[in-house]
């Protein structure tokens, strides 16, 4: 029999576990699982805890002053021999680190020498923690970052135009009363938003597919290289306490727009007035 290819552990954590074959499956006892044709339920039934790792990006525009960081959050799953593991140590950091470093070196091409990765910090995190339980979440540690994009001679897009890439799970949920639709059954998908690329990357006003192959691409090795070293990215909902594995991502050729990123003050405004009546 093949390895199937969705694990899910519904309460706690659902995820695939790449590492684990179907085979030896049952020499693993702390968890319970059930045959569904070529899908397997497994039901962990201990409490868990993850790391969320946060990408923060300088923007310094021309002589502007310098915006805000942009941000792109990640939720990881320590494994160890197979179980969660919340203990962990300083190698499962770097590896995470040298991994997202990897992936940005990947597609820092399409950045302007202005957008600069400057931190990753990690926090704790999980359905122990707040808002979903009552801890406060810790910084548990803060490294610095000072990789800027290669591009020195385009201009970036708008600083609110934002490259998304979607987190597929097999997670789904039922809204009750859509208007005109009654019950709806709904994907519960994760989504990050990177910085705004240099503007060659458009193509008829938008992501050229090429480009958006590569942004993909990269994703995917970065994603398959923490699986392998069961460091596993999940989708976490806070409202649930439950996570759920990502078993797929899109790049799709639609720019995003993230309102907080926007410039902060206009540094032209054109007045005209209006005749009286």
């Amino acid at each position: 029999m093949g390895a199937p290819p969705v694990y899910e552990w519904p309460a706690l954590i659902r995820y695939t576990i790449k590492a684990v074959t179907w085979a030896s499956m049952e020499h693993l006892t702390w968890f319970s699982y059930v045959e569904r044709g070529e899908e397997v339920e497994l039901v962990y039934s201990g409490a868990y805890e993850l790391r969320k790792l946060t990408i923060d990006w300088t923007r310094q525009f021309g002589t502007d002053p310098p915006q805000d960081v942009a941000q792109c959050t990640f939720h990881l799953l320590n494994l160890t021999a197979g179980v969660p593991d919340a203990s962990w140590i300083t190698s499962d950091y770097t590896t995470a680190e040298a991994l997202f470093d990897t992936w940005w070196t990947a597609i820092k091409i399409y950045y302007a020498d202005e957008m600069k990765t400057s931190q990753y910090s990690w926090r704790a995190d999980g359905p122990a923690f707040r808002p979903h339980g009552t801890e406060f979440s810790p910084t548990l540690r803060t490294v610095s970052r000072s990789s800027a994009g290669t591009n020195t001679t385009e201009q970036t897009l708008p600083p609110q135009t934002a490259v998304s890439v979607t987190e597929v799970t097999p997670a789904k949920f039922t809204v009750e009363d859509v208007e005109g639709v009654g019950t709806q059954l709904r994907n519960r998908w994760g989504r990050f938003y990177l910085p705004p690329p240099v503007a060659s990357v458009l193509n008829a006003g938008r992501l050229e597919a090429s480009i958006g192959g590569t942004f993909a691409t990269a994703t995917q090795t970065l994603y398959n290289g923490l699986v392998a070293a069961q460091l596993v990215p999940v989708m976490y909902s806070p409202t649930t306490g439950n996570s759920w594995a990502v078993t797929e991502i899109h790049v799709d050729d639609i720019f995003d727009v993230i309102r907080s990123r926007r410039f902060t003050t206009p540094k032209t405004r054109n007045t005209k007035t209006i005749n009286a009546v």
